[in-house]
């Protein structure tokens, strides 16, 4: 007589196991985070998550559901999408406390970019970093800083006659820029930035911890390679400036600068404490490293935007004419011509530097709107989504249109307008650099 086999024990207990993780899943799906696709089981919506324009997707995504929160689960994490200010300032101001730890992808880890207090989690060790930054760095704090941005835009205007590649040369200036005014050098050491490119920030080891082991030889490992030249480049970067101002400032040839000013404060750099110095130099590398790139970002989107809408930039070049008598700008007419205020709010606004912001983690379980968020989930505010939000900003929203900061008139910003703060960042994470970064694109705009 014919028999069935007997299943094997494990198998079962293997099949039970994922029907009951599946059932689990689309219970939580359906019951605890916010909306979003409904993804599969094991995998989540890792699928779904999208790898073009992303910002554009979610945006599309929270119209779909009628919601400004939204959630994706993929191995290993949770992906928290925040698309309304609103819930954005209700979680990371009001909540900050808990909001404002950082991820720490594996690949940036093998870097040791923690050294750099933006990749830091909130608590003392980072507030004493920000404090000093933001000491130092603080947007009207003195002349010399300013003179070295100036000099930095004059020396593009010399170049961009003869230039072949123009996005290098903005690549150049912006180095040039936060060098200068960082480790009074000019711009010799610009490749780094471009060199950071190669390692990407998210990586699919971080929803597939098991890549960690592999061998960097393995295929599909090549992350770790590229993580440890990072590694290298970090070094370099973080160090070999700071070494260089510390021998000029001991020779007593070094140009004024932040690393200048700040060794020539210490009665002895030799006895100086050696964390006093690894902190200030990673300060100064944040600088360097956010600064730089982010600066970049604004100078090549108002290129585009003037080469899109050659009216914007016709009436520009005519208000400036008229303004400041056939000299150079410079950093004292920012604020005094509202046209080019408005210019440089609308580069935010139309084409921000961060589209998905710097991601925030939740550092304990929470609830909000009856949703439950689950501690160390990733919190990505939608800054694009936000800054073309036709309720704020008007219609026409994908148009560069910078009289919509000012009054009918033209003679002033408008008022009853939002701002673009959101382009900075939010609550107790917002970038401290913002007022100097201003300055620096408005006088790289107008010359």
């Amino acid at each position: 007589m014919y028999s069935l086999p007997t299943p094997n024990p494990l198998a079962v207990v293997l099949l039970l196991g994922l029907l009951a993780f599946s059932r689990f899943y689309l219970y939580q799906r359906k019951t605890s985070l916010p909306p979003g696709p409904r993804g599969w089981p094991i995998i989540g919506n890792l699928l779904d998550v999208p790898l073009m324009h992303p910002w554009k997707v979610y945006d599309r995504w929270a119209k779909q559901y009628d919601s400004g929160i939204l959630s994706l689960r993929i191995p290993g994490a949770t992906l928290i999408i925040l698309n309304d200010l609103n819930i954005v300032q209700d979680l990371f101001s009001k909540r900050a406390l808990i909001y404002s730890d950082r991820a720490h992808p594996s690949v940036l880890n093998m870097m040791d970019v923690s050294r750099l207090f933006v990749f830091q989690d909130y608590g003392e060790k980072w507030k004493h970093y920000r404090m000093v930054f933001k000491h130092q760095f603080e947007a009207n704090k003195d002349v010399p800083s300013r003179i070295h941005e100036l000099a930095a835009t004059r020396r593009l205007l010399g170049r961009l006659v003869k230039a072949e590649n123009h996005e290098k040369e903005l690549r150049l200036t912006a180095a040039d820029a936060i060098l200068s005014i960082t480790y009074g050098i000019q711009a010799g050491w610009s490749g780094s930035i471009r060199k950071m490119r190669n390692v990407e920030p998210l990586n699919l080891v971080d929803a597939l911890p098991l890549l960690n082991m592999l061998p960097s030889w393995f295929p599909g490992a090549q992350f770790k390679e590229k993580a440890t030249r990072g590694k290298k480049l970090v070094d370099q970067v973080l160090q070999t400036p700071f070494e260089y101002v510390k021998a000029e400032v001991a020779k007593g040839t070094a140009v004024s600068s932040v690393a200048s000013l700040f060794l020539a404060s210490l009665e002895d750099v030799d006895s100086a404490s050696q964390k006093e110095l690894d902190d200030f130099q990673n300060i100064l590398g944040t600088a360097y490293l956010g600064g730089a790139d982010t600066t970049v970002s604004q100078l090549c989107s108002f290129t585009l935007a003037m080469l899109l809408y050659p009216n914007v930039q016709r009436k520009a070049q005519a208000i400036l004419d008229s303004t400041i008598n056939g000299r150079l700008p410079n950093f004292t007419d920012y604020g005094k011509i509202p046209y080019i205020d408005a210019i440089v709010n609308e580069i935010l606004r139309w084409n921000p530097m961060t589209p998905l912001g710097v991601f925030h983690v939740l550092n304990r379980d929470d609830t909000y709107k009856g949703y439950t968020l689950p501690k160390g989930a990733i919190c990505m505010p939608n800054i694009w989504a936000i800054l073309h939000d036709e309720q704020r900003y008007g219609p026409h929203v994908n148009e560069f249109i910078p009289e919509r900061f000012l009054t009918e008139d033209g003679g002033k910003m408008n008022p009853d307008i939002s701002d673009v703060d959101a382009a900075f960042g939010f609550g107790r994470r917002v970038c401290p650099g913002r007022g100097r970064g201003l300055v620096l694109v408005f006088s790289e705009y107008v010359d």
